[in-house]
């Protein structure tokens, strides 16, 4: 770990993009005590930036602190992210390792099901998952996990299907452990590097996805995020351009930060190429 953490400093650009996501997670945190509520309407609309104080990076067109709606926003997307990635990986794992650990035809069923889920475009399927679930954080998080888990399931089967034939496998299986055990200890360690590089690229694709559905208004109603702030703002481009520029320029900058690090751990773990579920 030690070798991997110094390729990792190496990097001037991933250490970069985790400072940055380490501070706008603290930030976010520090939220309820570094501003008021987003929704406020607490000041003269449609304040340039840096005109003001108070409201140093502006305000909407109903008076609300466009700072506060950074902050918050970015509790959402940071949250949204994390727990997306979360699930995508829990259900990923669980059907990756067991088609590419047994085989046969519980690999063939579960990969019709994987294939199912890769066909539809992403989006269109967030959209319709979250318009039958009815907006909220929940079911944007469930519609975002259930259309990026195939494509970790399919890396985590090919490093099964890969592992499975090393000796330190078959000497596990020549000893009677059982196949949890091998999966769990023997191969899901060695399967690790390929799995944390995918899921940097799985929670910035998140990220991207709960901010077009906020633009859609398919978010959750009660909760300010950046995709809000776009949609809002969009009939006022030109008479208020910072309304849409600030929001948008943090989710630049969020999933550029969030790619450079997987491009770090790619690096420092030595894993080739970008993987299938992170294109």
């Amino acid at each position: 770990m030690a070798t991997v953490f110094k390729r990792y400093c190496r990097q001037p650009a991933a250490v970069l993009g985790a400072l940055f996501i380490a501070v706008l997670a603290a930030l976010a945190l520090a939220a309820p005590w570094l501003s008021a509520s987003p929704w406020e309407m607490n000041a003269h609309p449609l304040l340039l930036p840096f005109t003001e104080r108070a409201h140093w990076l502006g305000t909407d067109m109903l008076g609300r602190d466009l700072g506060a709606g950074l902050l918050y926003g970015a509790r959402v997307s940071l949250g949204v992210g994390a727990l997306a990635s979360a699930a995508s990986l829990l259900v990923g794992l669980l059907v990756g390792a067991a088609a590419g650990y047994f085989g046969g035809w519980v690999d063939a069923v579960l990969m019709r099901v994987a294939e199912f889920f890769l066909i539809m475009p992403s989006l269109v399927l967030a959209v319709l998952l979250v318009a039958v679930l009815e907006p909220s954080t929940t079911s944007v998080v469930m519609a975002i996990a259930l259309v990026a888990w195939p494509g970790i399931a399919r890396l985590v089967r090919s490093e099964f299907m890969t592992l499975r034939q090393r000796e330190f496998v078959q000497a596990a299986q020549v000893l009677g452990l059982s196949p949890w055990a091998i999966i769990t200890r023997e191969i899901l360690p060695n399967a690790m590097g390929p799995l944390l590089v995918t899921l940097t690229f799985v929670m910035a694709s998140a990220i991207l996805t709960e901010a077009a559905l906020a633009f859609l208004g398919l978010g959750d109603p009660e909760a300010m995020s950046w995709g809000y702030m776009i949609n809002a703002s969009r009939n006022l481009l030109r008479d208020a351009w910072w309304m849409s520029l600030l929001p948008g320029l943090a989710i630049v900058l969020l999933v550029l930060a969030v790619n450079r690090v997987g491009e770090g751990l790619r690096s420092a773990l030595q894993v080739p190429g970008r993987t299938e579920a992170s294109a």
